[in-house]
C-alpha cells in the first residue's frame, strides 16, 4: 500500500536557515560515521566551525557549506533542505514513496517525538530503506536519510536525488 504524502502548506512555520543546516549537518555527519573532528579535517575547516554550525550558532559562507557537503559525499542542497521544501518536491513531483508502510510508520514515529536522537534514528532508517532499494552509494543513502528525517514519503526521492547529483550521467 502506498501512503499519500503530507500536503504542502505554504503558511506553516519555517525553521531558520541556521536550524535547518544544524539538524541536517548533525544527521548527515552521523550517517557518514564521522566525528566532528573527522568532518572538520575532511572539509578543511576547524572543529569549532563544525560545532558552531551544529549548534545553530553560525551563519556560514556558501564555500563552507559546499566543503562540508563534499566531505560528506552529498550535494550542498541536501544540507540546506527544510521540511517545507522537501514536501513541496514530493507534492510537485507526485512522488509518494513506494517504501513499505511499516518502515515509513517507524520513521514517522521517531519524528513525532521531536527529539534529536529520534530524528537521527529516522535518518538511519531512511538510509537503510534506500540501501534495501538498491541505492549503494553513501551519498544516495545519506540524502535519503536526510529527506526521510524531513518528510518520510521523500525517502526514495532523496536517494534518487543524491544519486543524480553525485553522478548526473547515471540518473
Amino acid at each position: 500500500m502506498v501512503t499519500q504524502p503530507t500536503p504542502f502548506t505554504p503558511n506553516e512555520p519555517r525553521e531558520s536557515a541556521e536550524t535547518v543546516l544544524a539538524k541536517n549537518l548533525i544527521a548527515a555527519r552521523s550517517l557518514r560515521g564521522f566525528t566532528q573532528h573527522e568532518l572538520a579535517a575532511a572539509a578543511d575547516v576547524s572543529r569549532a566551525t563544525v560545532a558552531q554550525l551544529e549548534a545553530g550558532l553560525s551563519d556560514p559562507r556558501l564555500s563552507t557549506v559546499s566543503a562540508l557537503a563534499e566531505a560528506l559525499g552529498i550535494a550542498p542542497l541536501a544540507l540546506l533542505a527544510s521540511p517545507t521544501e522537501v514536501r513541496a518536491l514530493v507534492d510537485t513531483l507526485h512522488h509518494p514513496s513506494p517504501a513499505p508502510a511499516v518502515d515509513l510508520t517507524r520513521v514517522r514515529f521517531f519524528l513525532a517525538s521531536g527529539m534529536l536522537k529520534d530524528r537521527l534514528r529516522a535518518a538511519r532508517d531512511g538510509a537503510e530503506i534506500a540501501r534495501q532499494f538498491g541505492y549503494e552509494s553513501s551519498g544516495s543513502q545519506i540524502t535519503a536519510g536526510l529527506f526521510a528525517a524531513l518528510e518520510p514519503d521523500a525517502v526514495l526521492l532523496g536517494a534518487q536525488l543524491g544519486k543524480a547529483l553525485a553522478d548526473p550521467d547515471s540518473a
